[in-house]
């Protein structure tokens, strides 16, 4: 749904976008390979995830600020990006389960069958995460997109109803 906002209250309901934005690249396509390549080890595994946890932490933190204090199409869009946070948080849940699995099931094999192991299913364990970071940066876009527009989506209008005096643009 399309509103009438002003132009420095979208140029503010981009800022959960871009921050969003700026986690999935810094920490999820760039410090995670980086992290592998310096031979870390599994640990590296859980680099992006704590920093990414600390953005997200950040951007809860602030969405429940701007329901107290920001206009409300800005505090829309808070609430935009924390719900693709959610979505992340699934994709870091599915991997670690699979991670966890591949880490049972080695304990049960002999040294040389448990890297083996341990190596394939530490390969099929990211995968969800790495689909949902790509799904979470094509919504992020979008997301983006919308605020510079002054759209928000219809599912956030319908669960915090916009203010009697923000006209919706026709």
């Amino acid at each position: 749904m399309q509103f009438s906002v002003a132009e420095n209250e979208r140029n503010l309901a981009k800022n959960p976008h871009e921050l969003f934005i700026l986690n999935l690249i810094a920490f999820h396509l760039l410090l995670a390979p980086a992290a592998i390549a310096l031979g870390i080890g599994a640990w590296a595994l859980l680099l992006p995830v704590m920093f990414s946890g600390a953005v997200m932490t950040y951007i809860l933190v602030r969405t429940r600020r701007a329901t107290r204090e920001d206009p409300w199409f800005v505090m829309a869009h808070w609430q935009v990006a924390l719900r693709r946070c959610r979505l992340l948080l699934i994709g870091y849940g599915i991997s670690g389960g699979i991670l966890t699995l591949a880490w049972l099931l080695g304990m049960a094999m002999q040294p040389n069958m448990r890297d083996i192991m341990f190596t394939a299913l530490t390969r099929i364990g990211v995968m969800p995460t790495i689909i949902l970071v790509f799904v979470a940066f094509v919504l992020e876009s979008n997301a983006l997109f919308q605020a510079a527009r002054g759209e928000v989506p219809d599912a956030v209008v319908a669960k915090h109803p916009a203010p009697e005096g923000l006209a919706a643009a026709g």
